[in-house]
């Protein structure tokens, strides 16, 4: 007993910790920021973990006091530190990958605008790449001024590579049988599950998006290291290098390590320079709220469900409700004269992206231009939600389409037979089984299943020919489930315009009738929670600690005779 004794004593001492942590974040939360931009400063940017694409909530759990920047937040940060004169250059650090192909791209065009401005900007690494890929991370790196590597670093330049896994013949020795149907032969997410090789459409489609991608990245390391395209193919077929011979094919600029990096930026800064991070910038020179004009910012990540948005251990999931909800109230704001839309998502549910979809031509009939700006994907749903819209813009590397759907289910009779298991089962209707996963779909089922994908194909179908101005029957011709990348989309007419989220904020602007640089009010939908929610929802962490521990509390009967807390449902 006195073991149990001491345990809860030990626990409720950590619980109470953790409850004046969140009540002394809830405090520090409301403190003053400092104010004032150094008189000479140079910027500092981690860009080895890449950005979220939405506002994430700050968590006791993960000590996640302040989650950090979007990768919106952080363009529109560095592009006004561009026009900041007290702002001499940036220095950043990467690695091998850097984020999505997409979002390295919007990194690299923000890194040039930034030099446009007659800043300088210096990327250093300690590897790209261990032992492991880092093309993407000197395809980010090369748009800088000079790429600097640490001397016992690596450039692992070794080209694209796409892989799938093919799950066929792993299901049939465990007994489950994947069964469905889709509509397109381009349409491959459910490959893994059903093919043990890839099918001609399968590997048409990886080939064209991996010869678009690495096309690109020739292209752009072509042209910042000032080397012919032929030669970039040879130094790929050839890598990965070790830093020596990085530096005598001219891949970086210089072996140098972190804190002479620094110091050689300070230098180039002049007489007392200081170094801030780009967040520590973002505080201190926030976009200007006095413009008159509105314009709604809304992101939709991940996968598209109903419901309400939410950001868990599974990832990020657009629901339905929040994302049509928050585009209604941008349409019913008098102060807002467009709306930004923020797509990342590979898609989800049919009629979850018609709900949203719906809200976008509504927005776009109540003349409230919808400008659509892609991430690292926007596919399947994720072009349902924008097909819509006033203008798309993607970047070249963006991966969208997809138009096409499937639809199935794992049937688990033979895994349960392995097991032993049987199910003892009663119904009333010809299709009452329909949906369960014991059993596969009768003759009877399977023809409704196809006549719903009929149904929903031809709305996606038709919807992407009334929202981009197209024939039915070229839709046809670029759909069946095929993937593009935003360059490719470009070309077949399902995106406008090739860019980032600045580009995508430029043409909000222009659709308005602003000038490209007028300065606007960012309005985010949802709203953000205020300062005082946040807090509450920190000191809310540890109290739902708590109330677990007191019905844990509740199962203790006898010593030793508890080991670990029940599950809770709620």
């Amino acid at each position: 007993m006195k073991r149990i004794v001491v345990g809860i004593l030990a626990s409720l001492g950590f619980l109470t910790f953790m409850l004046a942590i969140g009540v002394g974040v809830a405090i520090w939360m409301f403190l003053p920021e400092e104010e004032g931009l150094p008189e000479r400063t140079v910027l500092t940017l981690d860009l080895r973990q890449g950005f979220s694409e939405a506002q994430r909530g700050a968590s006791l759990a993960s000590l996640d006091l302040e989650p950090g920047l979007t990768l919106a937040e952080a363009v529109m940060a560095i592009d006004r530190a561009g026009e900041q004169q007290s702002v001499a250059g940036l220095v950043a650090r990467v690695n091998g990958g850097g984020g999505g192909f997409a979002q390295v791209q919007e990194l690299r065009e923000a890194i040039r605008r930034f030099r446009g401005q007659g800043k300088f900007a210096f990327a250093f690494s300690t590897s790209f790449g261990e032992f492991g890929p880092g093309t993407m991370g000197l395809y980010l790196a090369s748009a800088f001024d000079e790429i600097h590597l640490q001397p016992l670093g690596a450039v692992g330049l070794t080209g694209i590579h796409l892989e799938t896994p093919l799950l066929k013949d792993f299901f049939e020795q465990i007994g489950v049988t994947p069964s469905g149907e889709k509509r397109g032969p381009y349409k491959t997410a459910a490959n893994m599950f059903t093919e043990d090789r890839l099918t001609n459409e399968h590997r048409e489609s990886l080939e064209w998006l991996a010869s678009s991608l690495y096309d690109q990245i020739v292209e752009g390391l072509a042209s910042d290291r000032g080397l012919e395209l032929s030669a970039v193919r040879d130094l790929i077929d050839n890598g990965p290098y070790n830093a020596d011979e990085a530096f005598q094919n001219g891949l970086i600029d210089h072996l140098s390590y972190w804190d002479e990096v620094r110091h050689r930026a300070e230098e180039e800064a002049g007489t007392g320079a200081e170094l801030i991070d780009l967040e520590q910038f973002n505080r201190l020179v926030p976009i200007d709220q006095s413009a008159t004009e509105v314009i709604a910012l809304i992101e939709g990540v991940g996968q598209i469900q109903e419901g309400k948005n939410s950001d868990g251990p599974g990832g990020w999931v657009m629901g339905a409700d929040s994302i049509a909800g928050a585009i209604g109230d941008a349409i019913d704001d008098s102060d807002v004269r467009a709306i930004l839309f923020r797509v990342s998502s590979g898609g989800g549910s049919a009629v979850a992206s018609e709900t949203i979809g719906r809200q976008v031509r509504r927005a776009v009939e109540m003349k409230k231009p919808v400008i659509v700006s892609m991430g690292d994907v926007a596919a399947s749903g994720g072009y349902w939600i924008a097909m819509d819209a006033t203008r798309i813009v993607a970047d070249p590397g963006t991966l969208t389409g997809s138009i096409g759907v499937l639809a199935g289910k794992p049937v688990l009779d033979d895994l349960w037979a392995k097991f032993g298991v049987k199910w003892g089962t009663v119904g009333r209707g010809a299709n009452a089984s329909m949906w369960s996963v014991n059993e596969d779909y009768g003759e009877r089922g399977r023809e409704r299943l196809e006549s719903f994908l009929d149904q929903t194909y031809d709305a996606f179908t038709a919807g992407v020919a009334r929202g981009r101005g197209m024939a039915k029957e070229d839709v046809h011709a670029i759909a069946e489930g095929r993937v593009w990348t935003g360059l490719q989309a470009k070309e077949l007419g399902l995106v406008d315009d090739l860019g980032g989220f600045a580009r995508a904020l430029e043409l909000t602007r222009l659709e308005i009738g602003l000038d490209p640089d007028q300065p606007v009010v960012i309005r985010r939908f949802p709203k953000p929670k205020s300062p005082l929610e946040t807090a509450l929802d920190l000191i809310r962490q540890p109290l739902i600690a708590i109330r677990t521990f007191s019905v844990w509390l509740e199962f203790l009967k006898a010593d030793g005779l508890a080991t670990a807390p029940p599950v809770l449902i709620r």
